[in-house]
C-alpha cells in the first residue's frame, strides 16, 4: 500500500541515488545534519557541500514532517478549517556549482496530505551563466523524453515551470525552464511515480554539464557574472518563491528552507552587460522559448 511512510522511504532512495552518481564523478564527501521538527513530528536529513572542488554551495535534502494544523495563510489557501493536522514529505535539491560555465539547477518533488486531502508536486528547472543553445535542447529533449514515458504533457509542464520561474520586476524568466506541477492528485501511484522519476533523473541531466565544463578555464569578470547572475536567483526565491514562504511560515527549519542561496553573490547598481559580449546573449534564453520546435 502505498502510503505516507511508503512514501518517504522511497523519498529517501532518491536522495541517496542522487548523491551517489554526483560522487561517482568526483563531487566530494558531504556534511549530513540529521534534525527534529519541533513544530510536530519528524524531521531531515540534509546533506550539503560547500566549496567543493565542483560545488561551491550544494543540498541534496530529505524531510518528513507531520504536524497539528498548518498557517493561517496555508489553510485559507486550501480552504481548510483550524487544527488540520497535515504530514510532508520530500526531496529538494539545489546545486550551484563553482565553474560558471556549469548552470544551476534546482529540483523538487514532493507530497502533502492534509485531512482528507492529498497531492504530489514537484519540478526542475535549469539556470545557466554561459551556454549553448545545443545543451539546453538536450536539457529539454531529455525532459520530453521523460514526459514521453510517464503519459504527461511536457508542452504543459514547460509552461508552467515558465510562468512560475519568471521575475516581473525584470521581466525575466529566473532560467531555461523545464518542468513544474502542484497539487497532482489524479492517481496515487502514477502521481508518485512521475515523482520519484522525476527525482532519480537529477544525475541525468546536469552531470553532462559537470563532465564537459568542470575544467573549463574562466575569467575574474566571468566568476563576476555568475555572481551578478545568482542575485536574480536570490531575488526570485525570496519575493516570490512558494517552498520557501510555506516553510517560513510553517515554522520550518531555517538553515534547510535557505540552503537554496549560493555563497556568493553581487548586486550592482543599474549593471548591464556590454553589447555583443557573451554575458550579452544569455539575456535572449531569459524568456519563454520553444526550445524543441514543437
Amino acid at each position: 500500500m502505498l502510503d505516507f511512510q511508503t512514501i518517504q522511504e522511497e523519498f529517501k532512495k532518491v536522495q541517496d541515488h542522487i548523491i551517489k552518481e554526483l560522487q561517482n564523478i568526483g563531487v566530494g564527501v558531504y556534511k549530513e545534519d540529521l534534525w527534529d521538527y519541533d513544530k510536530g513530528q519528524g524531521g531531515g536529513r540534509s546533506r550539503l557541500w560547500e566549496n567543493d572542488s565542483i560545488l561551491e554551495k550544494a543540498g541534496v535534502n530529505f524531510s518528513a514532517i507531520e504536524g497539528g494544523t498548518l498557517p493561517p495563510s496555508a489553510l485559507v489557501s486550501m480552504k481548510l478549517p483550524e487544527n488540520t493536522p497535515y504530514k510532508a514529505t520530500g526531496v529538494s535539491i539545489v546545486l550551484h556549482p563553482q565553474n560558471p560555465f556549469i548552470p544551476t539547477i534546482h529540483l523538487n518533488v514532493r507530497y502533502f496530505e492534509c485531512g482528507e486531502k492529498w497531492w504530489f508536486g514537484g519540478g526542475v528547472d535549469l539556470t545557466p551563466y554561459y551556454t549553448k543553445k545545443e545543451d539546453v535542447v538536450d536539457f529539454h529533449q531529455k525532459l520530453f523524453d521523460f514526459c514521453g514515458k510517464h503519459q504527461s504533457d511536457y508542452k504543459t509542464l514547460k509552461e508552467k515551470c515558465d510562468e512560475y520561474f519568471f521575475l516581473p520586476h525584470r521581466d525575466e524568466t529566473r532560467g531555461v525552464g523545464g518542468l513544474f506541477f502542484d497539487h497532482l492528485n489524479t492517481d496515487r501511484e502514477s502521481n508518485f511515480t512521475l515523482c520519484k522519476n522525476l527525482g532519480m533523473l537529477l544525475p541525468n541531466l546536469i552531470i553532462p554539464f559537470i563532465k564537459s565544463y568542470a575544467q573549463k578555464d574562466f575569467t575574474p569578470q566571468q566568476r563576476e557574472f555568475q555572481k551578478i547572475r545568482r542575485g536574480r536567483y536570490v531575488e526570485f526565491n525570496l519575493l516570490f518563491d512558494r517552498g520557501t514562504h510555506f516553510g517560513i511560515q510553517s515554522g520550518g527549519r531555517t538553515e534547510s528552507i535557505l540552503m537554496s542561496l549560493p555563497s556568493e553573490v553581487s548586486w550592482r547598481y543599474d549593471w548591464k552587460a556590454a553589447e555583443g559580449s557573451l554575458e550579452a546573449e544569455l539575456t535572449d534564453y531569459l524568456k519563454p522559448t520553444n526550445w524543441l520546435n514543437l
